[in-house]
């Protein structure tokens, strides 16, 4: 173990607490202003956090000899400080930007440490150089950590969407109604068309009406999902029927080749309704 490296880390913990409450002045004056509507709980967390990571960059500084400990400790608090701030709706910026006021802060420190000890300059500068590298990588793994956990988020939101906005209502004990409403991108239509197959054999429907009234896009993508909905739902014994047709999907289906007369169309969706025999 370098004895000076030692000498500097403890310094840098037994100051954790300045550390964490200077850069905690300094973000709420200067830039995170979603914080100050915060409890007072919530503020000591956040000083309590700031220390506590203060009191690992000190301990890996310690840990310099094994850098294999001291990366791993790292790792493991980006991954648990990344989805705690996610799930604290604290920015990614905002959490980044504290990076410099560690930097300055802490920098301050060991210089201010190694001169009082006489440590050489060359050592100093050492020490300096790996103190970076961890807040460096310290920075990279918080972040990835955020990103991967948000977009976990962002994938059950839309999943929840999904399932949300393609429902298949059952009306009769033979007929469903399909409303799709707002865009029709590849991925929502690859998931209407599972859930609907799925939804026609629970449900043992002989008809689903699909109704288009509610598609905001229409064009060439959205035609042709809508043509392997209707494809699919006839290879399951499914009689499709599309209401709300449009004019412009109408000259968007015609654009493509598609042949109108192998569709089932039935104006609008009340029309449809009233035409249609539940008692089969």
């Amino acid at each position: 173990m370098n004895k000076h490296y030692e000498i500097l880390g403890q310094r840098i913990i037994e100051d954790k607490y300045l550390v964490a409450e200077l850069i905690h002045e300094e973000v709420l004056n200067d830039r995170d202003h979603e914080l100050i509507g915060k409890d007072e709980e919530f503020l000591k967390q956040v000083v309590e956090a700031r220390a506590g990571f203060v009191e690992l960059l000190g301990e890996s500084l310690i840990h310099s000899y094994d850098e294999k400990k001291a990366y791993g400790a790292i790792d493991a608090w980006g991954i648990a400080t990344g989805h705690y701030f996610l799930e604290a709706n604290i920015m990614l910026d905002s959490a980044l930007a504290e990076s410099s006021l560690y930097r300055k802060h802490i920098a301050k420190i060991i210089k201010s440490e190694g001169k009082r000890q006489g440590i050489d300059m060359e050592v100093l500068f050492e020490s300096m150089e790996f103190f970076h590298t961890l807040l460096d990588h310290a920075m990279y793994s918080y972040s990835s950590a955020y990103i991967v956990a948000y977009q976990k988020k962002i994938d059950i939101a839309r999943r929840e969407f999904f399932e949300l906005s393609a429902p298949v209502v059952p009306i009769a004990d033979n007929v469903a109604i399909l409303p799709l409403v707002g865009d029709l991108e590849i991925d929502r239509a690859h998931y209407i068309l599972e859930k609907t197959l799925t939804a026609a054999n629970n449900l043992r429907i002989s008809t689903l009406v699909i109704d288009l009234s509610g598609v905001v896009k229409v064009d060439s993508m959205v035609a042709e999902q809508i043509i392997k909905i209707v494809q699919a739902l006839k290879m399951v014994g499914v009689k499709p029927i599309l209401t709300g047709i449009r004019s412009e999907i109408a000259i968007t289906l015609s654009q493509l080749g598609v042949d109108t007369r192998s569709l089932v169309i039935g104006g609008s969706l009340k029309q449809t309704l009233e035409k249609l025999d539940f008692s089969k």
